[in-house]
């Protein structure tokens, strides 16, 4: 792993902690190296975990190993994107405290 890919690594990861700690939504990132892949999903912060019906905002995964994930360039891309969908749940939070 690169460090592009890293550096958009811990820039998911950060705005998944934002998009948590904005309170309106948990944004859940998780990374499984058995595959390499990345898992990011957000529910409603009042979501009821133990019920099986959950209201998922976003479920995405993105793979980082060049196998399933293309080249270097395009991994960061993913990752980078996936970041931006999810810190558009920023964006209520924002709303309301302006």
């Amino acid at each position: 792993m690169n460090q592009d890919i890293q550096n958009a690594l811990l820039d998911l990861f950060s705005v998944c902690l934002e998009v948590s700690g904005a309170g309106r939504f948990h944004a859940h990132i998780s990374y499984s190296p058995h595959v390499n892949c990345v898992t990011v999903y957000v529910l409603p912060a009042d979501t009821e975990y133990q019920s099986a019906n959950r209201d998922f905002r976003l479920n995405e995964d993105v793979y980082i190993c060049r196998n399933l994930g293309g080249k270097p360039k395009e991994v960061v891309a993913n990752l980078n994107d996936l970041a931006g969908r999810v810190n558009e749940f920023l964006l209520p939070a924002h709303e309301e405290a302006a």
